[in-house]
């Protein structure tokens, strides 16, 4: 027995040191983000078809770096070179290679996301787009409501505008979204906040919305049925597609593809896009936040990411789809089962 008392009491400290005490939180400043591959139905692994959608490849991103996560928004440039950002103001930047491998990744802060006398409501970043002539990025913000204009290198912001119309709009319930269309007009669209009519607030810029001149049309965006806009792109035939979310009890999340056709926007109009997929149980899907659209041997790709919160019960999911749109059938494939999803 006295030689078990010795044992017991280095145990016992072992456990008061492990539950009290002073700890300190080491941060880490890791560069690296791994794949792994994920299927999109794991009941039927040869499901494929969704709505215009066929199913490629999907991977669950993860790094040790603190500040990984979070991303609500994507861009694609250059070849297969992808930029996220995160509501947190991290940038996340890495090469998707030929055989499904990461290459050449950073997770940075965000230039003006800390500094002097600035606090987390600057860092609130929620939308991206990319114009592939200047290499200009535009980022919108919610909380303290904004577009900023950051450098080709992304090294400094060099145009910020204020959104004075969403003052008084709630913190998180700001810009969403953000696309440039191929004219060089923006599409500015707002997650929580409605208008009169009950549409989400939406606006069309006649150019940049940094650049003074710029010229608003207010419009609406009537989003499906209990989703919310929080992505957008442009396809190549210059139309809008929309990433909507939608999280419900006990179904959790989905997602609702569209596509808008920019020429039927005009002012105080309110406009519904038409849905060409959904995702949602049994199949793969998150807390889909980014958008992002390439072209791949004659084919449309459509890229997905979801945003984790920052917690072990979600994942940050990059999905890789192709896109046939139909001519006539608007309506996506649903997953069996969960056909009220849909509507």
């Amino acid at each position: 027995m006295r030689k078990r008392l010795p044992r017991l009491a280095v145990l016992l400290l072992l456990m008061v040191i492990a539950v009290g005490g002073h700890r300190e939180y080491s941060r880490n400043y890791s560069q690296q983000i791994e794949l792994v591959p994920l299927a999109l139905d794991e009941t039927d692994p040869e499901r494929r078809k969704v709505g215009a959608l066929t199913f490629l490849n999907a991977w669950e991103l993860r790094s040790d770096n603190s500040d990984f996560g979070g991303i609500s928004a994507l861009a694609v440039i250059g070849n297969n070179r992808f930029l996220a950002v995160s509501d947190a103001g991290t940038l996340m930047g890495f090469t998707l290679g030929k055989s499904n491998r990461i290459d050449d990744s950073f997770i940075a802060a965000l230039p003006g996301a800390y500094g002097d006398n600035v606090d987390y409501r600057e860092r609130d970043s929620e939308g991206m787009t990319y114009d592939p002539a200047s290499g200009h990025i535009w980022v919108s913000y919610e909380a303290r409501h904004a577009v900023r204009r950051f450098s080709p290198s992304l090294g400094r912001i060099d145009g910020i505008k204020r959104l004075t119309y969403a003052y008084g709009w709630k913190p998180n319930g700001g810009v969403e979204a953000i696309a440039r269309l191929r004219d060089g007009r923006f599409v500015l669209l707002s997650e929580t906040h409605h208008r009169a009519d009950g549409s989400n607030s939406a606006f069309l810029y006649s150019g940049d919305p940094v650049e003074p001149g710029s010229q608003t049309t207010p419009f609406g965006y009537r989003a499906p049925e209990g989703y919310r806009p929080t992505d957008a792109t442009v396809l190549p035939d210059g139309k809008l597609l929309i990433l909507n979310r939608r999280i419900g009890l006990p179904q959790g999340f989905s997602a609702k593809l569209a596509v808008l056709d920019p020429a039927e926007i005009g002012t105080d109009v309110a406009i519904a896009p038409r849905t060409i997929a959904t995702l949602a149980s049994p199949l793969l899907v998150d807390n889909m936040e980014g958008l992002a659209v390439t072209e791949e041997n004659e084919r449309i790709i459509v890229w997905m990411i979801s945003d984790d919160n920052f917690t072990a019960l979600q994942r940050t999911i990059l999905m890789k789809f192709s896109l046939d749109l139909p001519n006539k059938k608007p309506e996506a494939e649903t997953a069996p089962g969960f056909e009220t999803l849909s509507q």
